[in-house]
Formats: C-alpha cells, structure tokens, sequence
C-alpha cells in the first residue's frame, strides 16, 4: 500500500467510532499492531515509568464516615 493510500486507511478508520468493548479490544490491538517497533517501545518504556511511580506512592484507604 503506498503511503497516501494508507493514510486515507487510517484517516478513515480512526473516524469510525467503536461498538462496545470487543470492538475497541480490536481497533485497539490493530492501532497497536500499526506502530513501528521504536513507537512501541517508548509507550513501553513510558508505562514502565508509570508503574514504578505508581508502586512507589502507599495505597490511600477509602475513608470511611
């Protein structure tokens, strides 16, 4: 697929709003799967930042009247 055919591909499929969770289960593994090696591992490497941030606050309690 040349590069202005994909981009009119995905111009339209990211306008295609989604039914219910399977469906954006779906899109999303595709969008995924869309993503050049080098853009999967910055969003990994960013989760991984978030995680250790996440683990490193203690868990608030609820409070309860």
């Amino acid at each position: 697929m040349n590069e202005a055919v994909n981009n009119k591909f995905s111009d339209f499929h990211e306008r295609v709003w989604e039914r219910g969770w399977e469906d954006h289960r779906r899109r999303q593994m595709e969008r995924l799967a869309a993503l050049p090696l080098s853009d999967k591992l910055v969003w990994l490497e960013e989760a991984h930042r978030l995680l250790l941030h996440m683990r490193s606050k203690p868990i608030a309690s609820p409070k309860r009247d």
